[in-house]
């Protein structure tokens, strides 16, 4: 059997207390701000809660729009403007067997006109029916 002299000698004599703190100080603070080191993906939406309405039925497809607190327009998870949403709706609308509703998810500040003007811009491009979505109201 060989032996292979030692010559490290971990845990003798004094701790060097700079590189304990190279590492520690850190680590501290990854886990003390680790949510604000990464922002969250996509959008913040605050649905408004309503009772039921008009829904979609199960297997029906349907497009998705989506407004955020800044009236910043959403389609496929990308950002997208009012004419450049109403040339894709053309585009998709004239296709045949697409999905003919739009499912409108707008943050609860989001204006009136603002949805009124997607509705409107929905309608020019063919789209048959438009729904906006809510959070279901909690039931006691």
């Amino acid at each position: 059997m060989i032996h292979f002299p030692r010559t490290a000698k971990p845990f003798r004599g004094q701790l060097d207390l700079a590189a304990l703190l190279c590492v520690l100080v850190p680590l501290a603070f990854t886990f003390a701000f680790h949510q604000f080191l990464v922002l969250p993906r996509g959008a913040r939406l605050e649905l408004p809660t309503g009772d039921a309405g008009p829904t979609v039925r199960a297997g029906e497809r349907f497009l998705i729009v989506a407004i955020d607190a800044n009236e910043q327009l959403y389609f496929e998870n990308q950002v997208i403007g009012r004419e450049a949403l109403l040339n894709v709706l053309r585009k998709r609308s004239a296709q045949p067997e697409s999905p003919q509703i739009l499912l409108i998810q707008a943050d609860r500040s989001v204006r009136f006109q603002q949805l009124a003007d997607l509705a409107g811009i929905a309608r020019i491009a063919g789209i048959r029916s438009v729904i906006f979505g809510a959070v279901p109201a909690r039931t006691p």
